[in-house]
């Protein structure tokens, strides 16, 4: 495949803005970065395109002229945004919720989505959803070397709130 494909397109994500954050900051993070890493091996590759979402700006009213996120640039400023750290904060924090005898998925789940909501808002972003799709673009325009990349941000991307189950989007 390396040597036939010359444009990779990545649309794969959550799309859930109450996601928890260890599956949200897999999927939209990293999963973003190794679709890079596979882009990269393709020799013929003429273009990485990615699907992200306009609200990776935040939710300011108006125009918003478009600037690409550059490693560690937080949305409101702050400093301290590393992936790698956000990585090790969720592993020690699942491995806290481990060793609590009463803990339940459920109770878990829940302390994984606030978790998210915590980091998001420290950043400046107003969920999970968003700040981990903005820490890919990051991790994309950090890596992506001279490969022509293009991000495109919908204003929303949509799934079925129940049929045929939650969060199905084939057909759409």
């Amino acid at each position: 495949m390396w040597g036939n494909i010359d444009v990779v397109v990545n649309v794969a994500a959550t799309t859930n803005f109450d996601e928890r954050y260890d599956i949200a900051l897999a999927l939209n993070t990293f999963g973003a970065k190794n679709v890079l890493n596979f882009a990269s091996q393709c020799v013929k590759i003429k273009l990485l395109l990615h699907v992200s979402t306009a609200y990776v700006s935040g939710e300011t009213p108006g125009l918003i002229l478009e600037t690409p996120y550059h490693m560690g640039m937080a949305l409101n400023g702050a400093h301290g945004l590393d992936i790698n750290t956000e990585k090790k904060i969720i592993e020690e924090r699942l491995k806290e919720l481990s060793y609590d005898e009463t803990s339940t998925d459920k109770s878990i789940t829940l302390a994984m989505k606030d978790l998210g909501i915590e980091r998001a808002n420290k950043f400046g972003w107003p969920n999970t959803y968003v700040f981990t799709k903005a820490l890919g673009e990051m991790i994309l325009g950090h890596m992506k070397g001279d490969m022509p990349l293009v991000i495109l941000r919908p204003t929303i991307i949509t799934s079925t709130y129940k049929e045929p189950f939650s969060g199905w989007i084939e057909g759409i």
